[in-house]
């Protein structure tokens, strides 16, 4: 299949079980704001890996998990229905490591962002005090 149509089946498909669950199709208790972030489709379009996240501890994780993986076939069929596929894809779910530690990465990077030449000149120095030096240099000048 086309790169370029697969990426867009990918982000069509992810929109669809996203909305569907936002909107209460999904009558799954376990099913709880799961945040999708990448799929990948076989390129028959018989299997389709769904990767999220969401703010849980590992015991909600494994529930919505488990919510996920019992909702697969609506949302299978809820997705062939809607994008006229020939074949609807069977979902597997996974939780997105990968996001995980891309965010812990991201977090490092900014903690170890170099310091500008001010902030190591004045390491004592915050935002409020210096608004506080702004005020007094107009009282001086008047």
């Amino acid at each position: 299949m086309n790169p370029i149509r697969m990426k867009k089946l990918e982000s069509e498909i992810i929109r669809l079980i996203s909305s569907a669950i936002l909107e209460g199709k999904v009558k799954d208790p376990r099913v709880f704001l799961p945040s999708f972030h990448r799929i990948e489709i076989s390129e028959d379009l018989k299997y389709a890996k769904v990767y999220f996240t969401a703010l849980c501890n590992n015991n909600e994780r494994k529930k919505l998990t488990q919510g996920l993986v019992s909702c697969a076939g609506f949302l299978s069929s809820l997705v062939g229905k809607n994008l006229h596929l020939h074949t609807n894809p069977k979902f597997s779910f996974v939780w997105d490591n990968h996001y995980i530690k891309s965010l812990d990465v991201i977090r490092l990077i900014d903690e170890s962002a170099p310091k500008t030449l001010f902030e190591e000149l004045h390491p004592n120095t915050s935002d409020e005090a210096l608004e506080g030096d702004g005020d007094t240099l107009e009282e001086d000048s008047h």
